[in-house]
C-alpha cells in the first residue's frame, strides 16, 4: 500500500515534481503527499513549513520522497545537498519505479575511520549514489597486515568481476 500510494501521488503530479515523507506512525509506515509549491514544479520540488510540520506529528520522517517526470532515477547535485541537510534517506520515483537512497556523507573531504569512512566505504557510497547497492562486510583493524584483502576477496560477492584493462569503462573499479 505504501508504494502504491507514493506511486499514484508521482503519477497524478506529473508533469510536475510528487512530494511527500514516509512516515512511522504506531500502525506502521505511512505515506504523507504533500503540495509541491516551488515557482518551477516541473523541475523542481519545495515542501511547506506547515506540510513538513504535518509530517513530523504524525510520527518519525524516516524518507523524503520526490519524483523525476522524464529525468534520471538518481539524486541531482542540487538533491544531494538538501539530502545531507536533512540527514534523511531520500526515496526518488522515476520511471515507474522508487529508488531508494541512504543519506551518506559528501564523497570528498572524508576523514578516515576504518570501517566507517574507509576506502571499501567510499566506493560502496559513491555506487549507492549511482544507483547501485553494494553489501556492507565487517571488517577488523589490521586485516592487512594479516596478507589478508578484504576489498578484492569480497569484489565477487558484490557482483563485480575482472575485466581486461583495455575494456575498463567509466565506473569500474
Amino acid at each position: 500500500m505504501l508504494y502504491s500510494n507514493i506511486l499514484a501521488h508521482a503519477r497524478r503530479c506529473a508533469p510536475a515534481e510528487s512530494c511527500g515523507f514516509v512516515v512511522r506512525t504506531p500502525e506502521g509506515e505511512r505515506y504523507i503527499p504533500c503540495v509541491n509549491i516551488s515557482a518551477e514544479p516541473e523541475a523542481y520540488f519545495r515542501i511547506a513549513p506547515e506540510d513538513w510540520l504535518r509530517a513530523e506529528m504524525q510520527g518519525e520522517i524516516v524518507a523524503l520522497v520526490h519524483s523525476h517526470p522524464g529525468g534520471l532515477p538518481w539524486l541531482s547535485e542540487a538533491d544531494r545537498r538538501l539530502q545531507i541537510k536533512s540527514a534523511l534517506s531520500w526515496w526518488l520515483v522515476c520511471r515507474g519505479d522508487i529508488h531508494k537512497f541512504r543519506c551518506v556523507p559528501h564523497l570528498t573531504g572524508r576523514r578516515f575511520e576504518h570501517g566507517v569512512t574507509d576506502c571499501y566505504t567510499l566506493f560502496r557510497d559513491a555506487y549507492h549514489l549511482a544507483g547501485i547497492d553494494m553489501p556492507d562486510f565487517e571488517r577488523e583493524d589490521d586485516w592487512w597486515r594479516n596478507g589478508q584483502n578484504l576489498y578484492l576477496d569480497n569484489m565477487a560477492v558484490t557482483g563485480f568481476y575482472r575485466v581486461p584493462l583495455s575494456s575498463a569503462q567509466a565506473g569500474d573499479i
